[in-house]
């Protein structure tokens, strides 16, 4: 009974221990959302908890977190359209990919204590200037995609303009939130 329990528990949040011989994944999922007109995203070491609300046919979009042990919640951010997010697998950051339009996705991280927020865009920017021409551009998404540890972030960018160069682009980096920026590759569409 207390092993289903905890099969029961470990599914919510998305982890289940491994059993001997076995392995489990070492980077937390990503949650896309809305997916309910409230949702539960626990952090992996079960202090926090992010809350999405969405309700009324999503006609308001709020993301919250909770404190756990006392209940205590703040408010993220309102949204207007759809997100990602996921949890760093030590629990001090999470990712929020923010759909904002039907044109372009922003990437931000939080520090789940005091809220910090760190546009990713300005960290690829600082680090890789003519990647300007793409985050600019008419059908821009930059997504992180999964947590490479607890501090790192494979990180996509990628869309096109309707048009005019460039035509389709994709880029590839390692976001480090201690400032460090790799770009991976870079593939342009004419």
């Amino acid at each position: 009974m207390v092993r289903l329990l905890l099969v029961g528990i470990f599914l919510f949040i998305g982890w289940i221990p491994a059993e001997a011989g076995q392995t489990r994944s070492a980077h937390p999922r990503v949650v896309t959302l809305p997916s309910a007109a409230v949702s539960r995203i626990p952090s992996p070491n079960g202090k926090w908890t992010l809350i999405f609300e969405c309700p009324n046919n999503c006609s308001e979009r709020k993301l919250w977190i909770e404190e756990n042990m006392s209940h205590t919640r703040k408010l993220v951010k309102e949204y207007e359209r759809s997100l990602s997010i996921s949890w760093a697998p030590n629990s001090h950051f999470f990712f929020v990919d923010d759909a904002s339009g039907s044109t372009e996705t922003l990437c931000y991280v939080y520090e789940p204590t005091t809220l910090r927020e760190t546009d990713v865009s300005k960290m690829i920017l600082a680090s890789d200037p003519n990647a300007g021409e793409f985050l600019h551009a008419g059908h821009s998404y930059l997504n992180a995609k999964r947590w490479i540890n607890s501090h790192e972030l494979l990180v996509i960018l990628e869309g096109h303009n309707d048009g005019s160069p460039p035509g389709g682009f994709t880029l590839r980096y390692h976001v480090d939130l201690s400032g460090t920026v790799r770009k991976l590759s870079q593939h342009i569409e004419p």
